[in-house]
């Protein structure tokens, strides 16, 4: 994996949704459409669909108006929808089939709809309830878990990491605080330098010193600017343990995982997907053995970590998001805290404009979210407030899904 400057979605062809199958209550159909013959090429495990800013010091800040609208999303329902709204979606998935494995949900007050196209690996169909790796939509999982953390009183937001990393961890944390590492402003360098071994090992289990030891020894000054760089929140990974004793997973799963309905959002290796999956983009369902038994592989999970290491179907992280964008999971005012922006990107949620649409424009530009790129597998992510929408589409090709989830959400608006 390389380095990618600028919004990956553009360097990708745009969409491929074919054949869908709808939520509980809603008749499924499957349409046979052959998978993309080309396999993973270059891609990055833990890069989201918007990648490193540079520009140096006094960086642009959006101050939300009020406190984070969470009204709006408690009143999404998941009844499903009705049968001419299904329709219609199922119609923009249609005609946007283009071969690659995807899933999509669509949440609003109205009701949710789920569906799915495409091929899981080659032979059998791609299910609503198919897990996917999810990337760096993990990265706002884990700051939702920091974020708990610190209305616990475990943590502040301003507390120097080296306070709450282990003691005998070997890494220049650069003087960042927790602020610093959530808002990618720690100047602490990515670790690129691991992806082409993830693809080439794929049972290799790393650890997070394996990862850090990856991690160039050069510093920008913390606070400077925002860079992407998943390093961070291998560190705050870390944190997690240190403070609270335990592995990550079992954090979460009693903590930002502990609601109803999210047992298919999990946090690998520890906990393992089940069937139905999707297997990375041109892999046949062997991948799933040659890789350990993990999305996209037991070393994809593993370097990914607390940086893009979880998967999810479409449903359960729709789920997530919702329960998320309305304050069931951190309060409103950490919601607002986070969805403070610099340069795009706040406490482990992007602006909506950076995910990816290079000509965002009202209603959802005061959306939030987060996106993430594996090896074969694309994310997307997002609560849009003009609506109160949320809309999450996973593929296991390297396609343009920012451009389906806004197409979704267009035609759920406009009913």
């Amino acid at each position: 994996m390389r380095r990618h400057h600028g919004h990956v979605w553009a360097l990708a062809a745009i969409v491929a949704l074919a054949g869908c199958a709808s939520t509980a209550g809603t008749a499924s159909t499957a349409v046979s459409v052959e998978p993309s013959a080309s396999t993973v090429a270059s891609t990055s495990t833990t890069r989201p669909a918007a990648t490193s800013t540079t520009q140096p010091a006094t960086p642009s800040t959006t101050q939300p108006d009020a406190s984070f609208p969470t009204a709006l999303f408690a009143a999404i329902r998941e009844d499903p929808v009705s049968e001419d709204v299904a329709d219609e979606l199922l119609a923009i998935l249609n005609d946007k089939a283009d071969g690659s494995g995807v899933a999509a949900t669509v949440m609003s007050a109205d009701g949710t709809w789920s569906g799915a196209a495409g091929k899981a690996d080659g032979v059998r169909d791609v299910e609503v309830e198919s897990q996917f790796a999810i990337a760096s939509i993990t990265k706002t999982v884990i700051a939702a878990q920091v974020m708990q953390m610190v209305e616990a009183g475990e943590l502040d937001l301003d507390d120097p990491a080296t306070d709450h990393l282990p003691s005998d961890l070997d890494f220049d944390s650069n003087g960042a605080t927790i602020r610093q590492l959530l808002g990618m402003r720690s100047g602490i360098p990515d670790y690129d330098a691991i992806f082409d071994s993830v693809e080439t090992d794929r049972q290799r289990r790393w650890t997070p010193t394996d990862v850090l030891a990856l991690v160039a020894a050069d510093r920008s000054p913390a606070g400077d600017f925002f860079e992407y760089s998943s390093t961070n929140y291998v560190l705050l990974g870390l944190i997690i343990e240190q403070v609270r004793g335990r592995v990550v997973a079992d954090v979460l799963r009693d903590g930002v995982l502990g609601l109803a309905g999210l047992e298919r959002l999990i946090y690998q290796p520890d906990e393992v997907p089940t069937e139905p999956m999707a297997m990375p983009e041109g892999e046949s369902s062997a991948a799933l053995e040659e890789g350990g038994g993990y999305l996209p592989s037991l070393a994809g999970a593993t370097a990914g970590g607390p940086a893009g290491g979880m998967s999810s179907d479409s449903p359960t992280l729709g789920r997530w998001w919702r329960a998320f964008c309305a304050g069931e999971i951190v309060s409103p005012a950490s919601l607002t805290e986070m969805a403070t922006f610099d340069d795009g990107y706040g406490l482990g949620l992007y602006e909506i404009a950076d995910l990816g649409l290079h000509e965002i424009a009202d209603p959802y530009a005061s959306g939030v979210g987060h996106a993430g790129q594996h090896i074969g597998f694309v994310s997307w992510a997002a609560c849009l407030p003009a609506d109160g929408l949320v809309v999450v589409v996973l593929s296991n090709g390297l396609i343009d899904i920012s451009a389906i989830a806004i197409a979704l959400a267009d035609a759920a608006r406009s009913t």
